[in-house]
């Protein structure tokens, strides 16, 4: 106990003398500097935490507050809710610099340099709430301290300011001998990149690409992306022929986030690559380039390999633009059946009335899988292919003229509803007759009612059920 006393005593006056408190300041800004002099530990806790409040006003007091960092000793303290706290005055002095702000900055960077560890670190952390340039070259300073913890607390707070200086000496770090300093240079790294999006930072962006230190390199591309700066075009082309996975399918998604057209090649040659995240990324980033990607895919499709073809297709699809659209019809008769039925969803995604003709035809292939894409496809396609499906009706086995009542169906035009009425009251086949009468259900029109009453009394027992479910879809909407 008498130890804790004597403790409170020798903090009890901070370093410098009274007598160099300004006269000139304000009258309540001295008030409370005089009271940081008291030998109650409460009292100066409460008079730092009242200069805090004051902001910037209270800038003569910061050489005051700063020799108050190393005053330890423990009192409680009473929040705004009545609620008792521990504190000590070194923790409401710290407090109050970071919120005086700009005024502390300067003072305490000369400090960081003659005070001891201990301090050093509060300096940091209090630093590194201050938005001052002044701070930055400080906090950049302190990654080179002799103590590891002052050192993490420069990191910390480089981070939590997201400061951009602080990319290359960061970077650096990476390579550092203890771990520790490496995974806390690895966070505020990430948490600095991240928020690099502005124009300025392209250039220390750029100069990290160049890093062997993968994680640094995937930060780094992950933010020009963000940037979608062309200068970054160049160099993440580079990075596609690189020996890392990671930093190739990073660079592909970065170029389509950029959509520069000087990508379009070299992402066309990635839809090769062996790892397939990052011909899944080449993929993707040709569908964010668009139109411009159209001709070059065009070309491209004359490749061998299947699935590069069979990629090219798909990603025409999902640029939607009909200058594909004639080699889509070419790769809906391609030898390979996942060409074809990618060939099938593309069409049905541009929805082009050209495609419709050989779509229709295409309802002959012999893979079930092709078959049923291409149903899909006339039924995306919808109304305009309508009657061209009642003229193709007139011929074809079952399983085509099955398949066209079915699509008629699901696009649920209503000019097709005496069509399937004619198949229910004739056809021979009940395979064709239940099938229209499920079509004839999902289309929903009142002409329908008395044929499909009719049917219930089909010679067929499953054609009877289905026309009951019919009857009853049409009965309820």
């Amino acid at each position: 106990m008498i130890h804790s006393f004597l403790l409170g005593l020798i903090y009890a006056q901070p370093k410098i003398s009274k007598e160099s408190i300004q006269i000139n300041i304000l009258p309540e800004v001295r008030n409370q500097i005089e009271r940081l002099y008291q030998q109650d530990p409460e009292e100066r806790a409460r008079a730092a935490r009242i200069l805090g409040e004051m902001g910037s006003h209270a800038g003569p007091a910061v050489p005051f507050l700063i020799d108050m960092l190393g005053d330890e000793y423990p009192v409680l303290s009473r929040n705004g809710t009545k609620t008792m706290e521990s504190t000590t005055p070194a923790k409401e002095a710290a407090v109050a610099l970071g919120r005086i702000g700009k005024p502390s900055a300067e003072p305490l960077s000369k400090a960081f340099r003659k005070e001891g560890a201990t301090i050093r670190k509060k300096i940091v952390q209090v630093l590194g709430k201050i938005q001052d340039q002044y701070v930055s070259k400080t906090l950049i300073g302190a990654l080179n301290d002799e103590d590891i913890l002052v050192q993490c607390a420069a990191i910390e707070a480089l981070g939590e300011r997201k400061d951009a200086l602080a990319v290359e000496p960061l970077s650096a770090l990476l390579r550092h001998k203890k771990s520790k300093i490496q995974q806390a240079a690895q966070v505020a790294l990430s948490k600095i990149v991240k928020n690099m999006k502005d124009s300025q930072a392209v250039e220390p962006l750029l100069n990290i690409l160049q890093s062997k230190d993968h994680f640094t390199r995937s930060l780094a591309i992950g933010a020009l992306a963000d940037t979608k700066d062309t200068r970054a075009v160049e160099p993440l082309i580079g990075i596609l022929k690189d020996q890392d996975a990671n930093g190739r399918a990073e660079a592909a998604k970065a170029l389509g986030n950029i959509r520069d057209s000087r990508a379009i090649l070299p992402l066309i040659d990635a839809l090769s690559d062996n790892d397939s995240l990052i011909s899944d990324n080449a993929a993707k980033a040709l569908v964010e380039i668009g139109s411009p990607a159209v001709e070059p895919l065009i070309l491209a499709f004359q490749d061998r390999d299947v699935n590069r073809r069979a990629k090219i297709v798909n990603i025409l699809g999902k640029i939607k633009d009909n200058r594909a659209v004639m080699l889509l019809i070419d790769a809906i008769i391609d030898k390979s059946r996942i060409v074809r039925s990618q060939a099938a969803i593309a069409l049905g995604n541009i929805k082009d009335p050209c495609a419709i003709s050989p779509l229709i035809n295409a309802l002959h292939d012999r893979n079930a899988h092709v078959r049923e894409v291409v149903s899909k496809a006339l039924v995306e396609i919808g109304k305009s292919a309508v009657q061209p499906l009642i003229m193709a009706f007139q011929e074809g086995d079952i399983k085509f003229r099955s398949a066209i009542i079915s699509i008629l169906g699901e696009i649920k035009d209503d000019r097709a509803v005496i069509p399937l009425i004619e198949i229910l009251n004739d056809d021979a086949s009940w395979a064709l007759r239940s099938e229209a009468a499920k079509a004839l259900g999902n289309i929903c029109d009142p002409r329908a009612l008395i044929p499909l009453t009719d049917a219930i009394n089909d010679k067929d027992p499953y054609v009877r059920d289905i026309a009951a479910g019919a009857l009853e879809k049409i009965k309820n909407k």
